[in-house]
């Protein structure tokens, strides 16, 4: 009851400030959060910041079915992200104490969009509905159904209770249904531009995943003790007529997972206060994936299984990276940031762990070991539906394409009227030189332009020398460049965090990475003996996750030829780089990608184009609407000083946020800068050249 008497007695002493907190929670702690108690201040909502429901909304032309995109928004890849049941969580209000009525339900869609999240409709809901609500349109034309690689098939993804895109109920046998986030809750965006909303699929997105953990956990705290509360969560749960025992035993298991969660919380900030660490805020599109992902692994879902381990296997989340785009991603030899992956299986079940699948990885049944609530077969039939066919494959006289999910094209036809939209001929023509001279090295030739590869046949995108033919396999995957840190000059978090990072894998667990890399995958080198159990991060995670895989597939009864499908022909090695590296990709779409840099530190390509030490330090991510002149968002040079209500301010300080690196400009050529300066007009040369891209 601490909890309960804290919000009780702090309203209290509050007396009428109280009121005006109640009423406006938001504008108080955003202009005067001294007024709050300290007591108090923990126990309120984050300031969100106001979403007004769009004038219009669309999905633009990705080639994409719409049946694929529906599916895909709640397609369970088998996580229980919010470690409670579905059914409480749609029961659950939102964490406001209003004077007069109720407060909303925290699943509205409308409330969920001030976290980033895009409405998605109910799945009954009709055509009329779709438009009617700002759910978003298409009028593009359907592309060919994708062929799957398997024959496991796909779980349906209903959304009966109209949950915004990236929730999906997890279904389960052995417990109650759980809720959890998809793949596409980080990889679906949308920008905003005077009341009109453009939804991109594989985008990344401006969800703000610490903020929405508050929220849950304090709609957690406030139904367990604010009067009144409990007793509507309960009716919704388990009916109007439960018998008193029914909700006596709810309530017992509701205050055990309300006091598990913050006692979650607690040990987390002691081991990164004891250890020295701090986290870096991540904010509106950004996270630490992957210390978040060794972090639940290596010490939650261990601790879980009731296997002992040390502290230091947590880290602080001090790496925050944008959510990157992912269309043209599963022809990449190798995937993440850091070039660090290069199998698609691996990759995607290690997000899932991550984004807190259920596992086993301990427990007194050693034949449980592995165990996982991971959909391997949605997860192959994502990659598949994002990948689409062969582009070499019956390549007609236009040459290779990808097909699968696509770039998003300007949306100029959308703004006829909107000069600011308008593509100028002219720069194009200018800026496709300038993208041959500045970004070809890096970036490669443009996936699309035609005139590009008829003026510069020796940067084309499609040559050969780009592309490696795989061993077992006649297919072709593109070789993305790999630039080192100290060349590109990019904040270095991302990129150390596999090589510094270690942890103890505990005996139980049975990882050699020797036997399970290399002589496994045929890997061709040799790694030390970690016998002892403490070995890099990297090592472990690529193991761990493989043998979750080998597990699903072993319960799953499945035969060699159908392992050997979903598998591919890449496989699970460490990139043999020696040092810190940054891999690049194509640049189509591009526009449709800001913030810049890996970590989100440049608010727009005009200021991407400048000179490094010229960048704003602050800019406002969160309710922003997009510059479709600069490309991204717009900020006075220095950034504004505050941001409205609920918007997160980068400011380019503290672990993971270094804007430097990538630079144009003129004088000897040092680390971290990439190409000569550019003229005022070049700039916008080259940005109306990407913006075809």
């Amino acid at each position: 009851m601490a909890i309960g008497k804290i919000i009780i007695g702090a309203l209290a002493a509050l007396g009428l400030g109280a009121v005006a907190l109640i009423e406006f929670p938001d504008e108080i702690q955003t202009y005067a959060p001294n007024l709050i108690p300290a007591p108090l201040a923990k126990l309120l909502p984050p300031p969100l910041p106001r979403a007004e429901p769009p004038r219009t909304a669309y999905w633009l032309d990705q080639n994409w079915r719409q049946a694929d995109r529906r599916w895909l928004h709640h397609a369970s890849q088998g996580t229980a992200t919010f470690q409670i049941p579905y059914s409480w969580f749609v029961a659950l209000e939102q964490p406001y104490i209003w004077l007069f009525g109720q407060p909303g339900m925290l699943r509205d869609g409308a409330f969920l969009q001030r976290l980033g999240f895009i409405p998605s409709p109910k799945t009954d809901a009709s055509a009329a509905e779709l438009r009617a609500h700002g759910f978003g349109w298409s009028s593009a034309p359907e592309p060919a159904p994708i062929e799957p690689s398997t024959s496991l098939g796909w779980d349906p993804a209903p959304n009966d209770n109209g949950l915004p895109v990236g929730f999906a109920r997890l279904k389960r046998d052995d417990g109650p249904d759980m809720i959890g986030l998809t793949c596409a809750a980080c990889h679906s965006g949308h920008l905003e531009y005077k009341g009109a909303s453009l939804r991109i699929d594989g985008a990344g997105a401006v969800i703000d995943l610490e903020k929405l953990k508050s929220v849950l956990e304090i709609a957690v705290a406030y139904t367990a003790f604010v009067p009144g509360r409990f007793d509507r969560f309960a009716e919704r749960v388990v009916g109007p007529n439960a018998s008193a025992a029914q909700k006596a035993a709810l309530k017992q298991d509701f205050l055990a997972t309300a006091q598990r969660l913050k006692n979650q919380d607690d040990t987390y900030d002691r081991i990164v206060a004891d250890s020295g660490q701090s986290n870096t805020l991540a904010g509106a599109g950004r996270l630490d994936a992957l210390n978040k992902i060794g972090n639940q692994v290596f010490y939650t879902d261990l601790v879980a299984s009731g296997v002992a381990v040390p502290d230091s296997n947590f880290h602080a989340t001090d790496a925050p990276v944008s959510f990157p785009p992912i269309w043209d991603v599963p022809w990449f030899f190798w995937a993440q940031y850091d070039a660090s992956i290069e199998q698609p299986l691996i990759r995607n079940v290690g997000e899932s762990m991550g984004v807190a699948a259920l596992l086993t990885l301990g427990g007194a049944d050693p034949a449980k070991l592995y165990h996982s609530s991971v959909r391997m077969n949605n997860l192959l039939w994502i990659e598949d539906l994002l990948r689409g066919p062969d582009p070499f494959a019956g390549a007609g006289a236009a040459g290779p394409a990808f097909s699968g999910l696509g770039a998003p094209k300007w949306p100029a036809a959308l703004f006829p009227d909107d000069p600011a939209w308008r593509i100028d001929p002219a720069k194009v023509e200018r800026g496709r030189k300038l993208y041959a001279e500045l970004c070809a090295g890096c970036h490669l030739g443009p996936v699309n332009d035609p005139e590009f590869d008829k003026s510069f046949p020796e940067r084309r995108f499609w040559q050969s020398k780009h592309w490696l033919t795989l061993p077992r396999s006649a297919e072709k995957i593109l070789a993305p460049p790999e630039i080192p840190v100290a060349e590109i000059g990019t904040d270095p978090a991302r990129a150390l965090v596999l090589s510094k990072r270690e942890v103890d894998a505990p005996k139980n667990l049975g990882i050699v990475p020797q036997r399970d890399l290399s002589e496994r995958w045929s890997c061709g080198m040799t790694l030390p003996d970690y016998s002892s159990g403490h070995m890099p991060f990297s090592l472990a995670l690529m193991v761990g996750v493989d043998d979750v895989i080998r597990k699903w597939m072993d319960e799953h009864d499945l035969s060699p030829a159908t392992r050997a499908a979903a598998l591919g022909p890449l496989k699970n090695c460490p990139n043999p780089a020696q040092q810190a590296i940054y891999r690049t990709r194509p640049l189509d779409g591009v526009w449709a990608t800001a913030p810049y840099l890996h970590n989100g530190s440049v608010p727009s390509l005009y200021w991407l184009l400048r000179p490094a030490a010229e960048r704003p330090r602050h800019f406002c991510v969160g309710a922003s609407d997009f510059d479709p002149q600069t490309v991204g968002f717009a900020t006075a040079k220095g950034g504004r000083s505050s941001c409205a209500i609920g918007e997160t301010q980068f400011t380019a300080e503290g672990a993971g946020n270094d804007n430097s690196g990538h630079s144009f400009e003129d004088g000897p050529r040092k680390p971290g800068v990439i190409g000569r300066a550019l003229s005022e007009d070049e700039r916008y040369d080259l940005i109306d050249y990407l913006k075809t891209l």
